[in-house]
Order: structure tokens, then C-alpha cells, then sequence
């Protein structure tokens, strides 16, 4: 608790030289039988109701309830979505019982996005109160650890707050916002790569084990009955756009539905529930079990209304949806990327899954039309569902090793001052820059700089000319990061520092 109060003492300090005055002031008053509680929001700030916690007693030491309290209301936050908060202006609790009262409140607030400012959290805080507004006991700042590394190092720059890909970018390159949207071929040669994969990958799923063995029955499907070569182009480019819009409208239906589907990559227990699915998937295709969905949708080409065309259709979108067994490793890559790039203000990366289905449906026409581009399904299909499910396992070591990563653990903030020195060693041996990324993990827009930013291909490029330091100010109070946090002034997170040795 006393590390709580010194943290929230030294970050109105430091807000208050960023803002001119803190942006949360408590007061508390008592009038009778009654404490009184205000809170004073500065504007464009808030903080959440849902962190926000009151323990006030009286004479005989019992924890009182609000009697009377405001309501909060429904705001748009930038990474958890709707929630409620308390807004800018003046807020007021009060507190029935008998004097003398002692209250204590907990709370974190933020800094809304403006027009010339990033949003920014603050660090969660604790604050004691006396009646009249007097501070509980004068507090002392932590003693200040400069590190003494810190003395052959320069601060160069420093950003504050939640940044966008071409803010960050300047950020890292030293140059003004404009100059790096305008960099040229970087960014679309990012978003080319991508384009590029994500087609590819579709057209390699043509030969996975759920694909390739339904080929013969696919082709009488769209052609192979004696139909001349146009029709049966025609049929098979039907049976293609049947691919790419089931894919497709999946990956709307996913995205906008569960618009935080992209944030679930960050939690353990997601990577864990996609590893525990693909090593039943991964044991299917070893032969431990028959995993077959077809026999469970009926669907027969002659069921369907319309001529072959329509049928093709139909059945190129059924073909798409009954492959998950095999395609669903790069099915959920695709759309996990896609949500994070839709997140992060691209429209167009809601394409992505359709690009895949265009990819799978790229050699159909043809095979319509008689040429032959799809191997014929044999023998050696058993050594390829071997490889496929070795394929699949891996990728479900991999999100199993991320979800135990993402583990919360006990924090020590020794073992990050000693993080740090590692880092600035390094620095200093290869004669590099140091990129200190400051962060926690009740900071918000930390993980959404994690998930939408740092993970962007340009970001990563730009970030291999520094010696990158994951600093975690989890207890701001603590020794040393205290120490650290105020050499660098850093109101709140998330905050990024470039340290160049002199």
C-alpha cells in the first residue's frame, strides 16, 4: 500500500508539470454524519468505473457503502470498447456514519485521444484522504536510482502514449509525421508481401489431404462430363467464387462481429485453446481418428436449384467450409491478422480471408476448362497427411509456448533494472542506439500498440537499428523504476525512450 501511495504522489508530480495541474484531484469533507467525496475530472481525461474502489470508515471501524453516488456513463474506449467511466467535471459520493471518518480510493484514469494529443493511461493509484482534503501523511519520494549506466547515455527523444503506425515510425526515424507517410516504398511493399502470402497460401491449400482426394468428384462437378472447355471454364471460375466467398464473408462475419477477435491473440488461455484444437487436428490426420465432417452436411449437387453453373457455386462454397479440418492453421492466421490490421484503422485488411479463398480458387477454371494444374490424388497422399499433421503440430507447439509466454508471472523489479543493464551493455559493445519500451500489464493501450504497431513489418525493420529493451513499470513505486520514471519524466504508458551512447 505505501509503494501505491508514493506511486500516485509521483505521478500527480508529474502530471501536474505536464498538464499544469493534476488531472484527477480528491477531496474529502465531513458534514455531520456524513463524508463527503468529490472527485475533479480535467477535460479530455477519465477514469473506469470498474477500477474504482472506496474503502471508507467510521468510528467503530466498519467499512461504509456509498449512500448516495454518481452514475457513470458509456464511453468508446480505444482498445476495450464500450465501457463505463467517469467523464471530465465534478463527481460526488457520500458516505453515511459516525465521524471520524477515514477513506482511501483506488482508481486508474486515462487521457482521451484529441486532435493533438495520443490517448494515454495512467498508472493505477491510491489515494488516502482526511477530511478537508488533507493528504493522510506527507509523502516522500522513493530515493532516486539513476542507474549509474544511465551516465554514458544521452536522452534523445521520447513519445508518451498510443501511436499509429506512420507516428511511431517518425518517432523511431527522427522525422516529422508527413516525411514518414510519405517514405515511399516502404509501406505498400509491406502490405505487397502480405497480398502476396496470404494468395499463395490459399493456392497451397489446394493440396492438403481435405482437398485433393475430393479433385475427381469436384471436376464431374464442374466440367469433367463432356462439357465443352468454355463451360467448363465457366463452371469451374463458379466453383472458384464459391472458394474465395465463403472465405470471405467468414472473415467479415468474424472481424465485425467480434470486433475484438484480433485482441484474443495476446491472451494464454486463446493460444492455448487453438493448440489444444490443433492437436486434435494434428492426431487426425496421424490416423488416430477419422475426422470427417462431409457425412454430417447433406448436400447433393442435385438438390440444388438452378443449372451446373449455380451448382458449381454452391459447392465450390461447401467444398471451402468442410477443408477446416486441414486449412484451419492458416484460416486462423489470416483472420487473426486481419483483425489486428482492421483494429489498427485498415479498412481493406477485411480482404484478407477472401484473398485466401481467391488464392484456393485460382487453378479451378482451368481444371474446368481441361488443363491439367491439380495433381491426381494416390498413394502418396498418406505421406502428405503425415506431413500436414507434423505441419499442424508444430503450429500447436507454437501457440502452446505463446500462451505459456503470455502467463501472468511474478513481477520483480530487480530482474528489470537488470534487464536494462543488459540492454545498455549491449548497446555499448555494438555501438547502437537504445529503444527503451516501457510498459505494464494494466496498461490498456500498451497492448494495443503491442498487437497493432510494434508487430507491423515496417515497425519491426525500423526497430532492428536499436537494442530493444521490454521494460515493465508494473510497480512505479518500486525502488528503481521509480528512480527511472522520473529521470524520464513518464506521466504514464504506454511510453517509448531512444538512449544513444556518448
Amino acid at each position: 500500500m505505501y509503494k501505491k501511495v508514493i506511486a500516485a504522489a509521483a505521478l500527480l508530480l508529474a502530471a501536474a508539470v505536464a498538464f499544469g495541474s493534476p488531472p484527477f484531484e480528491w477531496e474529502a469533507k465531513s458534514v455531520e454524519n456524513q463524508l463527503i467525496v468529490t472527485a475533479r475530472v480535467a477535460p479530455e481525461h477519465y477514469f473506469y468505473d470498474n477500477s474504482l474502489s472506496f474503502v471508507v470508515t467510521g468510528a467503530d471501524g466498519k467499512r461504509l457503502l456509498p449512500s448516495e453516488a454518481p452514475k457513470p456513463i458509456s464511453h468508446e474506449d480505444d482498445v476495450f470498447g464500450k465501457v463505463e467511466v467517469y467523464p471530465a467535471g465534478i463527481h460526488v459520493w457520500k458516505f453515511t456514519g459516525m465521524p471520524p471518518f477515514r477513506a482511501t480510493v483506488d482508481y486508474q484514469g486515462c487521457r482521451a485521444r484529441t486532435a493533438t494529443e495520443a490517448a494515454m493511461c495512467f498508472m493505477p493509484q491510491t489515494v488516502n484522504l482526511l477530511p478537508g482534503g488533507a493528504p493522510a501523511e506527507k509523502l516522500e519520494n522513493a530515493a532516486l536510482d539513476d542507474l549509474a549506466e544511465l551516465g554514458g547515455f544521452k536522452l534523445d527523444r521520447k513519445v508518451i502514449g498510443l501511436q499509429n503506425v506512420p507516428q511511431f515510425k517518425a518517432f523511431l526515424t527522427g522525422t516529422a509525421v508527413g516525411e514518414a507517410e510519405n517514405s515511399g516504398f516502404g509501406a505498400d511493399a509491406g502490405w505487397l508481401w502480405i497480398v502476396l502470402l496470404t494468395v499463395l497460401g490459399g493456392l497451397g491449400l489446394n493440396l492438403t489431404p481435405c482437398v485433393l482426394p475430393m479433385i475427381p468428384v469436384n471436376l464431374a462437378i464442374i466440367g469433367a462430363d463432356g462439357a465443352d472447355k468454355m463451360t467448363g471454364f465457366r463452371r469451374g471460375l463458379a466453383y472458384g467464387i464459391g472458394m474465395a466467398a465463403a472465405y470471405g464473408i467468414l472473415g467479415v462475419a468474424v472481424i465485425l462481429t467480434g470486433a475484438r477477435f484480433g485482441e484474443l491473440n495476446a491472451s494464454s488461455w486463446f493460444n492455448f485453446a487453438i493448440a489444444a484444437v490443433f492437436v486434435v487436428l494434428a492426431l487426425a490426420m496421424f490416423g488416430l481418428f477419422n475426422l470427417d465432417l462431409s457425412g454430417k452436411v447433406n448436400v447433393k449437387p442435385s438438390r440444388i436449384k438452378g443449372g451446373k453453373t449455380v451448382v458449381a457455386l454452391v459447392m465450390g462454397a461447401v467444398a471451402a467450409l468442410l477443408a477446416g479440418a486441414c486449412v484451419a492453421p492458416v484460416v486462423i492466421a489470416v483472420l487473426v491478422l486481419a483483425a489486428e490490421r482492421f483494429q489498427g484503422g485498415n479498412v481493406l485488411a477485411l480482404g484478407l480471408p477472401f484473398l485466401l479463398g481467391v488464392g484456393m480458387a485460382l487453378p479451378w477454371p482451368l481444371a474446368g476448362a481441361g488443363l491439367g494444374v491439380l495433381p491426381k490424388p494416390g498413394q502418396f497422399m498418406v505421406t502428405v497427411k503425415y506431413v500436414f499433421g507434423g505441419i499442424i503440430l508444430l503450429a500447436a507447439l507454437y501457440y502452446g509456448y505463446t500462451g505459456y509466454t503470455l502467463l501472468p508471472g511474478e513481477y520483480s523489479p530487480e530482474a528489470e533494472i537488470a534487464r536494462l543493464k543488459a540492454g545498455l551493455a549491449a548497446a555499448r559493445e555494438q555501438n547502437k542506439p537504445v529503444l527503451v519500451d516501457l510498459w505494464a500489464s494494466w496498461c490498456k493501450n500498451c497492448k494495443s500498440m503491442e498487437k497493432n504497431v510494434l508487430s507491423d513489418p515496417e515497425i519491426k525493420r525500423e526497430m532492428e537499428k536499436f537494442v530493444v529493451v521490454k521494460f515493465q513499470a508494473e510497480d512505479p513505486g518500486a525502488p528503481g523504476i521509480d528512480g527511472i520514471m522520473k529521470k524520464w519524466d513518464i506521466p504514464g504508458l504506454p511510453a517509448f525512450v531512444i538512449l544513444s551512447p556518448q
